[in-house]
């Protein structure tokens, strides 16, 4: 066969691999589900059991879905599970029956009691709403050119005549159960209470001057931690242009490892925001592979790291595509994960994890590099999913292999975006920021709330305290009203 022939049949061939990767893709797209599982492994696989003196178990037998659910359910006390015991008990008696009831039918003789039944049933008392009259007494000199009087309670805006019980519950309401104002107002007017939505982000900008202190004391916090993960999300901002039309603003996401998280809103996605922000910070820090966050990575001071998890992304779309080739790269990054997990379970130190890697996880993540760049150097890097994936990998090796020469640290930027998902699915209530000053206030509200929630407080009832507290408490003990330091400071 002529070498113009062969030529031919080799391009047609590369062709039709590509057109049958993209149809797979679409397919992907239009009925697949949106995920990064894999499907089951096969059962020849060999299984983790690297760590010496640590074996893995045995495979149970195949049972079917009824036997393994009554094999968990063994052991276990059946009935309803209890209700919450924190939770304060109101005993309601239910009285006797009449005493005509309590003849033995049989015998003619009356009933004795033999023991009690008790029940407890979880019930709600609805949202109450009343008006507070608060007096006190002014008093002048005889003269009239002096007055005395004692301040109005701390809990109280008089100028608003709002009680911060109601802003903390339209904060909470907003800010971490994400319900827009017009949402809340419908609700308060079923309560008899007229507050229309403008009236409603007048007392959320109230709030966030009284607050702002508070939320310039977790970026403090924050940025004092020599670990921090970075990751920008898109928002819509309401326009002036026309009539309903947005425009893509961003929040930026800071967050230090295991410990405090802060929101900043800019109007766009540019490095600019976190060259300005951490202008002074000196560390870690963790991002995914995007290219937005300007000369903060590149900088002598910063230790830049990267995200396997985004890589790993990458080598699911292409074994999903169909590239076989795909599961051996993802079978190593998921042995790295699994190790990670380990550690974490143990609570390894850092010196026995850093010994760990530097055994087993470095020489994996160097073979898989090398195995990358022996593929890229060799094939014909086709515009399909794996050498995407490949690409992707091998343009950051420097700041991927960085994950593992550090502890503690983690070889993915996922607490960064564990914080920016409650707000991903609150946007889809709200739908876009109404005003471009809205945009530092929601930042500094989402903050405190997300801070409430990684530590498991109520947000209405913080917000409710420290908006009593805030305008009395010390400038230089703001610390104690801070999620973190409110929490402790309950605890004792």
């Amino acid at each position: 066969m002529p070498p113009e022939a062969i030529a031919i049949i080799e391009e047609l061939q590369s062709e039709n691999k590509r057109l049958g990767l993209r149809v797979k893709a679409l397919e992907k797209e239009l009925y697949g589900s949106r995920s990064d599982r894999r499907p089951p492994v096969d059962e020849n696989q060999t299984t983790f059991s690297e760590i010496d003196g640590v074996s893995e178990p045995e495979p149970a037998p195949a049972c079917s879905k009824s036997s393994s659910r009554r094999k968990e359910r063994k052991g276990v006390k059946k009935g309803p599970k209890p209700i919450n015991p924190d939770l304060p008990r109101v005993e309601e008696r239910i009285a006797d029956p009449d005493l005509k009831e309590l003849i033995c039918p049989v015998t003619g003789l009356p009933m004795k009691p033999v023991f009690e039944e008790k029940v407890e049933v979880l019930a709600r008392k609805p949202a109450e709403y009343w008006v507070r009259v608060i007096v006190r007494q002014v008093f002048a000199s005889p003269e009239g050119d002096a007055m005395a009087y004692s301040p109005w309670p701390a809990d109280v805006m008089p100028r608003s005549r709002i009680d911060a019980s109601v802003v903390g519950s339209i904060l909470c309401a907003r800010f971490a159960d994400h319900q827009p104002y017009n949402r809340q107002s419908d609700q308060l007017a079923r309560h008899g209470v007229k507050l229309n939505r403008g009236t409603i982000g007048s007392l959320v900008r109230l709030a966030e001057e009284k607050l702002d202190s508070i939320y310039q004391a977790v970026v403090k916090q924050t940025l004092a931690c020599g670990y921090l993960m970075m990751d920008p999300t898109p928002v819509r901002l309401k326009t002036d242009q026309k009539p309903g039309s947005t425009k893509q603003a961003s929040l930026w996401t800071y967050r230090a490892l295991d410990g405090p998280v802060f929101f900043e809103f800019a109007e766009g996605k540019h490095g600019t925001t976190p060259e300005k922000t951490l202008k002074h910070y000196t560390g870690i820090l963790q991002t995914d592979g995007a290219s937005n966050f300007g000369d903060v990575p590149s900088r002598t001071d910063i230790t830049h790291m990267n995200c396997w998890a985004h890589v790993r992304r990458y080598f699911v779309k292409a074994e999903e595509a169909g590239e076989k080739q795909a599961a051996d790269y993802l079978a190593v990054i998921d042995r790295l994960f699994r190790r990670e997990r380990i550690a974490r379970r143990f609570r390894l130190n850092p010196v026995s994890l850093l010994e760990l890697r530097r055994r087993f996880s470095l020489p994996a993540v160097d073979a898989l590099f090398a195995k990358a760049l022996a593929y890229a150097q060799s094939e014909r890097m086709l515009k399909t999913p794996l050498p995407k994936a490949i690409n992707y990998m091998l343009a950051r090796t420097g700041e991927l292999r960085e994950c593992f020469l550090h502890a503690p640290s983690r070889i993915d930027n996922n607490l960064a975006e564990n914080a920016l998902r409650p707000i991903k699915l609150g946007a889809k209530n709200w739908l876009f920021i109404g005003h471009e000053n809205a945009g530092p206030r929601a930042a500094k509200m989402f903050t405190l709330a997300e801070n409430c929630r990684m530590l498991g407080i109520n947000p209405e009832e913080y917000f409710i305290d420290v908006l009593s507290r805030v305008d009395d408490h010390l400038a230089s003990r703001i610390d104690e009203l801070t999620p973190h330091g409110w929490l402790k400071s309950k605890n004792g």
